[in-house]
This record gives C-alpha cells, structure tokens and sequence, in this order.
C-alpha cells in the first residue's frame, strides 16, 4: 500500500465524519452563529476532498472512487431538503 492510498484510506472517513458534522451543525440548529460555522466547515472539507479526489485521479490511485462517492452523498444530504418538525 502506498502512502498515497493510506491518505485516501484515511481522509474518505475523516471527510464522512467531518461533512456530516457540518451538515448537523448548518442544518440542525437553531443557533445561527453555529449554522454559518457548519456552512464553513462544509464548504472546507468539500475543497479538501475535492483536491485530494484531483491527486487521486492524477495518480490512478485505488481510493479514488470511495472518496468521490464520499463527497457526492455529503453535497446529496447538505441539499436534502428535511421536513422541519414543529
């Protein structure tokens, strides 16, 4: 295994865990400093996934598929629209 596929091996559930408490926070509270932070954190680890999806693709590695699929389903439950219970 190379370095490469390890820091792919490690960033996709990094990214899974980081993206879904972005989501929370930018979509299950109510507080809104801590929405604009969950926004800013969303927007931060989208870019770090996407350029490491770049290296990934410029050198054919393995975990190229698991963290695009990483990043797809976090953009698909940001824009989920998520009926507000009253």
């Amino acid at each position: 295994m190379s370095t490469l596929d390890l820091w792919l091996f490690l960033m996709t559930p990094g990214g899974c865990l980081l993206g879904g408490l972005s989501i929370y926070w930018a979509r299950g509270q109510d507080h809104p400093g801590l929405m604009l932070w969950g926004r800013r954190l969303f927007i931060v680890t989208l870019l770090a996934l996407g350029s490491m999806t770049l290296v990934a693709a410029c050198a054919h590695a393995r975990g190229l598929a698991p963290l695009g699929l990483i990043a797809g389903f976090l953009v698909i439950g940001m824009l989920w629209e998520s009926k507000q219970l009253t």
